[in-house]
Formats: C-alpha cells, sequence, structure tokens
C-alpha cells in the first residue's frame, strides 16, 4: 500500500440518487467497492455507471459511533489504524454483524477488506502510535 492513506469518496450511479461514503485507498478501489455492492440488487447497472468522487479524510458517520460504543470501543474511528491477530490494517467501516471491516496493509490478508470482531485479538492505536485498546481473545 505504500504511502497511500485511507481516503473517503462519494461514490454513486449516474443520473440516481444512490450514493453513500465508500472508503478506500483510491478512487478505483473504492468505485470498485461500490459496483460490487450494487450489482447483486441491481445486475444491469454497469461498472462505467458508477461515479465517485473523493471528499478527503476519512468520516466516521454516526452509526459507526453506535457500533463502536456498543462494542465497548468508543473511540473507535474510521481510518484508525488497527492490529488484528498481529497483522495491521485499517478501519473502513462497520457492517449488520456489529463488526469493524478492517483492510489489511500487510500480513496474509493484506489487501483485503474482512469482517473482524472489535473485541478479538484486536489493538487500537491513536494517532501518535500509542495503544488505546487492547483485546487478547
Amino acid at each position: 500500500m505504500g504511502t497511500q492513506e485511507l481516503q473517503a469518496f462519494e461514490c454513486g450511479v449516474k443520473d440516481t440518487d444512490w450514493t453513500r461514503t465508500v472508503h478506500a485507498m483510491t478512487r478505483n478501489k473504492a468505485r470498485y467497492l461500490y459496483w460490487r455492492d450494487v450489482r447483486e440488487p441491481w445486475p444491469d447497472v454497469p461498472f462505467t455507471a458508477i461515479t465517485c468522487r473523493k471528499l478527503g479524510r476519512p468520516q466516521t458517520d454516526a452509526g459507526f459511533l453506535k457500533t463502536a460504543a456498543y462494542r465497548n470501543v468508543p473511540l473507535a474511528r474510521i481510518g484508525m489504524r488497527v492490529e488484528v491477530g498481529g497483522d495491521s490494517g485499517l478501519i473502513v467501516g462497520k457492517n449488520s454483524s456489529a463488526n469493524f471491516d478492517v483492510l489489511f496493509t500487510d500480513g496474509k490478508h493484506k489487501g483485503h477488506i474482512l469482517n473482524c470482531h472489535p473485541n478479538w485479538m484486536m489493538k487500537y492505536f491513536a494517532e501518535d502510535g500509542n495503544v488505546l485498546y487492547e483485546f487478547r481473545g
């Protein structure tokens, strides 16, 4: 992943109001992630109809904050550096399981976004590198 940083992108389908914020390292990756999510319910939407504009730094919404509080990690934010089972990653969102979606930046899952339980073998790091939370099991 090099020196790239996680960014927020507003992705949608041309001529519709189907937009949402997607967190990814690049515009093209955000566009693909959005298309992957909409192609099942709307299989006729071509990849070329997906629009994507950069918003800037990661954005933590109220839904994410609610999940973080529920899982007893209220300081967790989208874009936060974490370590899961010894591999580094970035929180890119939450899911319907009240877990976090983590983009791995090293290890055997590098480049993949996986569903990770917020309290299982996870370390959360502040911007200065200090550990905010650590769960061992």
